[in-house]
C-alpha cells in the first residue's frame, strides 16, 4: 500500500557547512510544549499553524501513518522539512545521519537529527535543514516526493497543494 503525505521545507544535495553546524545546534521543530494556533483554513490537506511560543509558523500534513512539517527557522535564515512515520525507518535515538528525498529524480541530502519513539501518537523521524533555493522551488512546483529511497522505510509524499500552502505560510510569518 502506497503512504501518501504532503510537504513544504528545503534540503539540499550540497548543504553549506554553516547549514550543517546549524543542524547540529539547535532543534527548530516546534516542542511539544509549544502553543500551535491554526492560521487559516486547510489548503488541500495542508494546515497552517502559527507557534506563538517561538513567533514563527509551519505547515503540517499528515497522511495514515506519515506526517510532515514544513518551515523556516525563527531567524528564517533556515528552511526546515520533518519527516516522520510509525513506519520503522532505521533512525536511531538521538543520531545524526544523512537523509535524501527524491523530487522529479532530482535527489537532495541533508542531515537529520532523528527522534524515536519519543513522539506523540509513536511517530519517528528526523528533520532537514537548509538553505537551498532549488529544493524550496521542486517542492512547491513538482508533484511527488520520495521520502528515504531505496530503504526499507520509503514512502511516498504527494505535494498537492504545497505552492498554496507555502503561500499561506509566508502569510502567517507576515502577521
Amino acid at each position: 500500500m502506497r503512504n501518501s503525505m504532503t510537504l513544504i521545507a528545503v534540503t539540499s544535495v550540497a548543504l553549506l557547512s554553516a547549514t550543517a553546524a546549524y543542524a547540529q545546534n539547535q532543534n527548530p521543530l516546534p516542542k511539544a510544549s509549544d502553543v500551535l494556533v491554526r492560521y487559516g483554513d486547510d489548503i488541500e490537506g495542508w494546515t497552517v499553524y502559527t507557534n506563538q511560543t517561538r513567533g514563527d509558523c509551519l505547515i503540517v500534513r499528515s497522511d495514515g501513518p506519515s506526517s510532515v512539517q514544513m518551515g523556516v527557522t525563527a531567524d528564517q535564515e533556515v528552511g526546515y522539512l520533518g519527516v516522520f512515520t510509525k513506519q520503522d525507518i532505521g533512525l536511531r535515538n538521538g543520531t545524526t545521519s544523512d537523509i535524501f528525498v527524491s523530487i522529479d529524480g532530482n535527489l537532495y541530502k541533508g542531515v537529520a537529527t532523528s527522534t524515536s519513539g519519543e513522539l506523540k501518537g509513536g511517530f519517528s523521524g528526523g528533520y532537514i535543514l537548509t538553505d537551498d533555493p532549488k529544493f524550496k522551488r521542486d517542492v512547491a512546483k513538482k508533484y511527488t516526493m520520495i521520502v528515504f529511497p531505496e530503504t526499507k522505510g520509503t514512502f511516498i509524499v504527494d505535494l498537492k497543494g504545497t505552492y498554496r500552502a507555502m503561500a499561506a505560510g509566508r502569510k502567517c510569518l507576515k502577521h
